[in-house]
């Protein structure tokens, strides 16, 4: 994929654990791709035990691979693969990602044709088609209360959520921040930062705290309408089940969350998001009370509040992680 005796264009950044067919479809995505483009991949494997890096060496020979010998987790495996990249542009791709044939030229060019433009994200969408959210407003306590109860309204600024699927995403535009799991940055500007990713996080704000970073330092963030296959969003429905793993999720998020705040504003925004919290679980409760709505089990409604409680306790109010 690279060529040693010119400069490399993009560092590819792949982190995955025992996930060997994804990354296979992942990087023949990459290596099938209708660039001219001097690529650089870096595959950072989280502990695998299904011979993944055996098929990554014996069927990708140019990627560079760098194995850990535990899970270290998404943003901790990013940053270990970060220190290698060389490219004048660097993509953070997730394992379960899968680039068009264009995507990687055309994000080249649009930021090689503008030089305000820090970061780029690209249209995602399930293999059916369905479209994810793909271009985001930054969190705050409020718009994630809104988006939680349903209380969105696009028209005005002040009820819009997180996220605004009515716009018209066949468009280039500006926005907050792009998801993770496709986005395109300029390597010096990540360079001049303190640091990549923050390891405060263990999972979740991560790609949100580094589009603030940057759109602090007056670049631009953009949503470039190229198609990219994301699998990760086809569960995302599931994450509200009451199962281990929904509660490890929402347990994970919640703590990201409350670290976004505490960094990036103060300790006021990790207050005022406890207290939305306790308002959509009072909510919740008085229509489950009155029979308008089959809301989750009282249970579940106030456990989230425990939870979130717990976090906020043992975060000594987002101010530094659990795990």
């Amino acid at each position: 994929m690279s060529n040693s005796t010119t400069a490399i264009d993009i560092s590819i950044i792949v982190v995955a654990c025992s996930v060997r067919e994804l990354i296979e479809e992942c990087f023949s995505a990459v290596k099938n791709s209708l660039d001219h483009l001097n690529k650089q991949v870096i595959y950072v494997d989280n502990g695998s035990t299904d011979d993944t890096v055996a098929m990554v060496r014996a069927n990708f020979p140019d990627t560079l691979i760098i194995e850990s010998p535990t899970n270290l987790g998404f943003i901790r495996a990013n940053n270990l693969g970060y220190p290698k990249a060389t490219g004048k542009y660097v993509l953070m791709l997730n394992s379960d990602a899968f680039v068009g044939p264009n995507t990687l030229q055309e994000s080249y060019d649009f930021l090689e044709q503008h030089s305000e433009a820090g970061v780029l994200g690209c249209r995602l969408i399930v293999r059916d088609g369905t479209m994810q959210p793909s271009a985001r407003y930054f969190p705050t306590p409020w718009n994630i209360f809104l988006t939680q109860l349903g209380l969105i309204n696009h028209r005005l600024s002040w009820l819009r959520g997180v996220d605004n699927l009515e716009r018209d995403h066949t468009q280039i535009f500006e926005c907050d921040w792009v998801p993770g799991c496709y986005l395109f940055v300029r390597k010096h500007i990540v360079d001049e930062l303190a640091f990549f990713l923050r390891e405060d996080f263990f999972m979740y704000f991560d790609d949100a705290d580094l589009c603030l970073r940057i759109k602090r330092k007056d670049w631009k963030v953009y949503y470039y309408p190229n198609d990219v296959i994301h699998l990760g969003g086809v569960n995302s429905a599931k994450l509200t089940e009451i199962t281990e793993k929904g509660k490890q999720t929402e347990k994970y998020n919640l703590e990201s969350e409350m670290i976004y705040f505490r960094q990036n504003y103060h300790v006021g925004y990790v207050l005022a998001d406890f207290f939305f919290i306790l308002v959509v679980a009072l909510l919740r409760s008085v229509k489950k009370i009155l029979k308008l709505k089959a809301d989750p089990p009282f249970r579940k409604i106030w456990g989230r509040v425990a939870l979130a409680y717990h976090i906020l306790v043992n975060t000594h109010l987002g101010k530094k992680p659990i795990h």
